[in-house]
């Protein structure tokens, strides 16, 4: 896993933990994540700290017993033993040509590789609420594009999975921009579910969705916006007008269109975990098929 995905993953962590513990996540997410990255650092610093004492401890003790032996020794050779020890460390640890070695060496080690990042922008149906993180549709989605797609023998396909459980799409309008900062080639656009099930108003929904892609065109990235559809608890006309949101931004912001994210996984149990609303092992599975049918023919070409 590259450097940078174990990061986001950290931060995505970050996020789910601060869900628990502030109602108001969006507003706290950025600094918890950084407060939860540095209390890492200072873990690592003080295990730092006691390896150097470690080895302080360990030297004075060496010392102590040779300063016991040459106690005990005539002056001449105590004289031709420091001698030694000192051309030791001129000839031994004054050198330089070892570590000229290494870092002449370094470059050839150095693998040329680009990567083409997705970036899933969702809730805990992106995230993969109840099953393992391998499991979940966006690391099945990047092992089928690696396995099925290369376009060029020096590429690979990167999945950075956003998506964090309870996330609505005003929580996504928060976290765009620090998200691109990861500089994706290619953006999904996973939310919406939450909103309907929480009624909010669609014009609501709408005006968030559309920031998140306008922030994704401000800065050149395609998108791929995953419509979903929601049971008729708030009526037949609201549960209408929210299906149909997702259509009207493809077509005005011209951006591609997933028609419907759970496509044969929602309302079947087989697919889902015994709550009925988040996709078990084989719901992930189909889910990666479907986005990966959606996303194929908008990824760029030879």
């Amino acid at each position: 896993m590259p450097g940078n995905k174990v990061l986001l993953h950290n931060l995505v962590e970050c996020w789910v933990n601060n869900d628990l513990h502030h109602p108001n996540q969006d507003k706290h997410t950025k600094i918890y994540a950084q407060g939860m990255l540095m209390k890492k650092f200072q873990q690592n610093t003080h295990l730092a700290e006691i390896i150097v004492l470690g080895m302080g401890r360990f030297i004075r003790t060496f010392f102590k017993v040779i300063i016991k032996m040459t106690n005990s020794l005539p002056v001449d050779t105590f004289h031709l033993l420091v001698k030694f020890l000192l051309l030791v460390l001129l000839f031994g640890g004054c050198s330089s040509e070892p570590e000229q070695n290494s870092v002449s060496n370094i470059p050839n080690k150095v693998i040329q590789e680009n990567v083409f990042r997705i970036l899933i922008l969702g809730d805990s149906l992106t995230e993969g609420y109840g099953v393992s993180e391998h499991q979940a549709y966006p690391t099945l989605l990047e092992e089928k594009l690696n396995q099925e797609i290369a376009l060029d023998h020096n590429t690979t396909f990167e999945v950075i999975n956003a998506g964090i459980s309870g996330s609505t799409t005003s929580g996504g309008v928060s976290r765009i921009d620090w998200l691109l900062q990861s500089s994706p080639n290619f953006l999904v656009v996973a939310l919406g579910g939450n909103d309907g099930l929480r009624g909010v108003p669609v014009e609501e929904t709408q005006k968030n969705l559309e920031k998140i892609i306008q922030t994704a065109k401000d800065q050149k990235i395609p998108t791929l916006l995953a419509g979903m559809k929601i049971p008729p608890n708030y009526g037949m006309e609201y549960t209408r007008k929210f299906a149909q949101l997702f259509q009207d931004l493809a077509t005005k912001h011209q951006v591609a269109l997933l028609p419907f994210l759970l496509e044969g996984v929602g309302g079947n149990p087989s697919m889902n975990l015994p709550d009925r609303i988040h996709p078990n092992p084989a719901g992930h599975q189909k889910i990666s098929e479907t986005v990966f049918k959606s996303l194929v023919s908008h990824l760029p070409k030879n």
